[in-house]
């Protein structure tokens, strides 16, 4: 029976492993083959496509980003096709398959890792045979079974790393490669704590996928391993490799337990690391040990936090620290204290979740004890607790707009240092939950606004609290730009001026010639801005060697 596997992507630059795998495991015993989708295409253009397959089977990969969108397409589909037979895999489905056959017009569900039992239940649906395959549910029988697949079965069959259908893609697609299988942790709201044990590739396949994909241009690699570094000898090897085999324009990025990092591995990654090769993802979520305990999360923050400064001092790794609102225990307050804690480690990027009550793990289970209200529809996100309110959780939202906007954007690297060091010293979170709450007064738009927007909203802001930071915002404008911009966030300058000020220094060959300027680079490459009267500042943007220079000049006449 012809046989369709698909998904929904979040955007069309990530990739589905899984999909992969399945069809490497099964191509050379079912008719089957794979297509994927993304979240911002239409309903109707989704299933005309899949339609169009004459698929007889249809396996769908579900997530919590998708799961909304995929009850309706499969409504849509059977109402079309009632004889397309719909099996169900992924996380979202795995640990309660008994909801959604009772919810959604499916057939089956395959829980846990399915590459061997997928051929399996379609050579069964074929023979018309009852099935009762461990791992896979029907309206007839629900299986309690999770499967695991032994991975030195998995690497026997051909490389979802090697599709020829992706070769011309790898440069502009995030890949995601794998080295290991599950979680040694069990905390409560992940839904890798219901995985036991950690099983590992072998190394030798890991390096010849990894070697194929840096000879084949790809430009980010992310390591789906959920503590990357759990194993120091497996760890060690992989850094070596990807170390030794070092390519211009590549980023790999890794989940990494910051207390397992030794001072061995530190100095190693800080004294042979190309600068922003490795990113590491830190899942902190709090720094309160009353919160790390209730989710059975073993954590040593003084000792985490040491390691990671010490990575962020050696200049050579890039940090995304990740927090969650909303965990058992921690107040308003007390979440103020994580964030600050955890910013002032100094990471590019901090990430600022809230929890989400996922399906089937164990905080979900236990909700009433900790006080819980959350949304019952995908993600799950929690509205409120005994600790931390409703109107509380909102705020903290509205700072985690501005910080997106202002910190992790990297937009405004001057203006950041300088608030930071001067005025908002050790108030990390106080800076963007203000800024967050006079954006909401100010009724910014979430989306749809210039970049021009961004740098006059923060300068307003930054002015209704007598902080003048001209200077730093002007050097962060030009900054975002290659060429000169058009406008300017503050434009001071009509253009019957400007053209007069471009004219006399076009005509002033002195300083022309000083600075090796020409008439053009003045009219075409230059963004001119009032200081004083008859006093301006000149960013001019040169082309050097492939780089963009900007270089900054006083004028006076």
């Amino acid at each position: 029976m012809k046989t369709l596997l698909t998904t929904l992507n979040a955007k069309y630059i990530h990739t589905s492993l899984a999909l992969r795998w399945l069809y490497v495991a099964n191509k050379d015993i079912c008719d089957i083959q794979i297509k994927e989708f993304t979240l911002r295409q239409e309903d109707e253009i989704i299933i005309e496509e899949i339609l169009a397959t004459h698929c007889e089977i249809l396996g769908l990969s579900i997530y919590i980003w998708n799961v909304n969108r995929m009850k309706d397409l499969i409504y849509e589909l059977k109402q079309r096709n009632p004889k397309l037979i719909i099996i169900l895999g992924g996380p979202e489905v795995t640990y309660e398959p008994e909801y959604f056959l009772n919810n959604w017009l499916i057939d089956y569900i395959i829980s846990g890792e399915g590459e061997l039992v997928l051929g399996e239940l379609i050579h069964v649906i074929e023979e018309k045979k009852v099935i009762q395959i461990p791992g896979v549910s029907s309206h007839y029988n629900i299986s309690k079974a999770v499967l695991k697949i032994d991975l030195n079965k998995l690497v026997k069959f051909p490389s979802p790393y090697i599709l020829e259908e992706d070769k011309n893609q790898l440069s502009n697609r995030l890949v995601y490669f794998e080295t290991s299988r599950g979680c040694p942790y069990q905390c409560q709201y992940c839904l890798s704590s219901l995985e036991k044990g950690v099983r590992y590739f072998p190394l030798d396949y890991i390096f010849d996928n990894l070697s194929y994909l840096i000879a084949s241009g790809a430009k980010q690699i992310k390591f789906l391993d959920r503590t990357f570094n759990l194993n120091k000898e497996h760890t060690l090897a992989i850094f070596n490799f990807l170390i030794d085999n070092y390519r211009d324009n590549l980023t790999c990025q890794f989940e990494i337990y910051a207390d397992l990092m030794t001072d061995e591995i530190i100095d190693y990654l800080n004294d042979n690391l190309p600068p922003n090769y490795f990113r590491f993802e830190i899942g902190i979520q709090s720094t309160y040990e009353p919160t790390n305990i209730a989710v059975n999360r073993k954590q040593n923050f003084p000792l985490l936090a040491d390691n990671i400064k010490k990575l962020v001092e050696g200049g050579k790794v890039t940090f995304h620290l990740d927090l969650i609102a909303g965990l058992p225990y921690e107040s308003f307050q007390r979440f103020i204290r994580s964030f600050n804690e955890v910013f002032l480690l100094g990471a590019k990027e901090v990430q600022l979740g809230f929890l989400k009550m996922l399906r089937g793990t164990h905080l979900r289970r236990d909700a009433a004890k900790y006080g819980y209200k959350f949304s019952e529809i995908a993600p799950y996100e929690i509205i409120y607790n005994d600790e931390i309110t409703e109107d509380e959780l909102h705020r903290i939202h509205e700072a985690e707009h501005a910080l997106e906007r202002y910190w992790n954007s990297n937009r405004f690297p001057q203006t950041m240092q300088k608030i930071f060091n001067g005025y908002y010293t050790d108030r990390y979170f106080e800076f963007f939950d203000e800024l967050g709450q006079y954006c909401k007064q100010q009724k910014f738009p979430e989306r749809g606004y210039q970049l021009e927007d961004l740098f006059s909203l923060l300068h307003q802001f930054l002015l209704s609290k007598e902080i003048d930071l001209s200077e730093q915002l002007r050097i962060d404008y030009y900054g975002n730009f290659a060429i000169r911009p058009r406008g300017f966030w503050e434009d001071t300058l009509d253009k019957k001026t400007k053209k007069k000020v471009i004219h006399h220094i076009s005509e002033d060959k002195i300083f022309l010639q000083k600075y090796q300027l020409t008439n053009r680079i003045i009219r075409k490459q230059t963004a001119i801005n009032l200081l004083t009267e008859n006093e301006y500042l000149l960013t001019i943007f040169l082309e050097k060697e492939d780089k963009v220079e900007r270089i900054q000049i006083t004028y006076k006449f």
